[in-house]
């Protein structure tokens, strides 16, 4: 299998070259386009901790290849179909990290394998939306299908995205708010000019493979502000009784905010918070995020891209865990962009500090990351 998928991805990188020399053919036709992105990514970690000799891990150093495709069909304008595949060689770091937040949110070969417990590989998504205009200038959508919560929940314009911003799982998503990827759910959604409503619902799976349901509403609003365009957005969540381990029935109930906001034309806010009850079994029970996001031209690359951020998870009663601190700080440096290809080289820091048992024990992680999307 592994050798299957090392000539895939070789294929899929030559694929890419063909479109880095070309850069057509990515609309197939009028109403049929492709996209996909090929990143391999490198991480080495140095382990340590208060007491000698019981972290149980050895600093090492591991990586990934990811290949990411995506078809998306839209025969009318208020119809559309989506298709995601993802293929990846090695989990990096995620295989041997003792901390409970992932170093590198992506989705790797581990992660491919038998989705969520479903007889599943490598497809992501399979959907169907459709798009009603409705009076006032509004719109009104509905999804339906394989669906990632994370598309429509919790985003952030400075901080969502794993392949080109932030790698650590404490900004990409609020880690507290258990976003379900890849599952069968529904997407309601509103827009009238600020305003967007968004409520979703999906059946996923545990950790001991009990299916449950996952609900959550979000409000978003968006304002212009003497600093700049900015995005404040709430929301709700909570599951059916089936979400707790085998030590009981327990749903889970929590809020969250997710902010962006630019304070200059080459500099951007994010923030986030979150809380939820910890009857349930879960490791933490509050969170909070900050950060800023810096545009090249501050230093004369207009495509280029830099990120610092902190994050603070505060442990659950009935979690080991009494908290953990990340910082992150990465800088994304454009190697080309020509019509519809680009690719970049991202070179990225990470620092853990988890409380656990009375015990100290840190990380610190160096990676790169290397990124070709069309």
């Amino acid at each position: 299998m592994k050798k299957k998928l090392a000539v895939f991805l070789v294929g899929g990188a030559l694929v890419l070259g063909t479109q880095i020399n070309s850069a057509k053919a990515l609309d197939v036709n009028q109403k049929m386009s492709m996209e996909g992105t090929l990143t391999g990514t490198y991480q080495y970690a140095i382990f340590n901790s208060n007491t000698k000799d019981d972290f149980g891990v050895k600093n090492t150093g591991k990586g990934t290849t990811v290949l990411d495709l995506g078809i998306n069909l839209h025969p009318t304008k208020t119809d559309e179909f989506q298709l995601t595949l993802s293929y990846a060689s090695g989990n990096a770091l995620n295989e041997v990290d003792p901390f409970p937040l992932s170093t590198y949110a992506d989705d790797l070969e581990a992660d491919l394998y038998h989705i969520n417990g479903r007889d599943r590989n490598n497809l992501l998504e399979a959907w169907y939306k459709k798009t009603i205009k409705v009076p006032g200038n509004a719109s009104l959508s509905f999804t339906f299908g394989i669906i990632d919560s994370t598309v429509y929940i919790d985003d952030n314009a400075y901080a969502n995205d794993e392949v080109s911003q932030f790698m650590n799982d404490a900004f990409v998503n609020n880690p507290i708010a258990n976003l379900p990827s890849y599952d069968m759910g529904g997407v309601l959604e509103f827009s009238k000019g600020a305003i967007d409503i968004k409520a979703l619902a999906m059946n996923t799976k545990n950790d001991d493979d009990r299916n449950y349901n996952y609900y959550a509403l979000q409000l978003g609003y968006t304002l212009d502000t003497p600093w700049g365009e900015g995005t404040y957005r709430i929301f709700g969540f909570y599951t059916s009784k089936a979400f707790a381990g085998n030590s009981g029935l327990e749903s889970l109930k929590g809020v969250g905010i997710s902010c962006d906001q630019e304070l200059t034309k080459n500099i951007g806010a994010f923030a986030r918070w979150g809380w939820q009850k910890d009857d349930a079994n879960v490791d933490y029970t509050g969170f909070y995020s900050f950060g800023v996001s810096l545009n090249g031209n501050l230093w004369g690359r207009s495509k280029d891209v830099a990120g610092i951020g902190y994050a603070y998870l505060d442990g659950a009663k009935n979690s080991s865990i009494a908290c953990t601190h990340v910082l992150e700080a990465y800088v994304k440096f454009s190697l080309f962009e020509k019509e519809d290809v680009s690719s970049d080289l991202t070179f990225d820091f990470q620092a853990i500090k988890n409380r656990e048992s009375g015990k100290d024990y840190t990380g610190t992680f160096y990676g790169v990351r290397w990124n070709t999307s069309f």
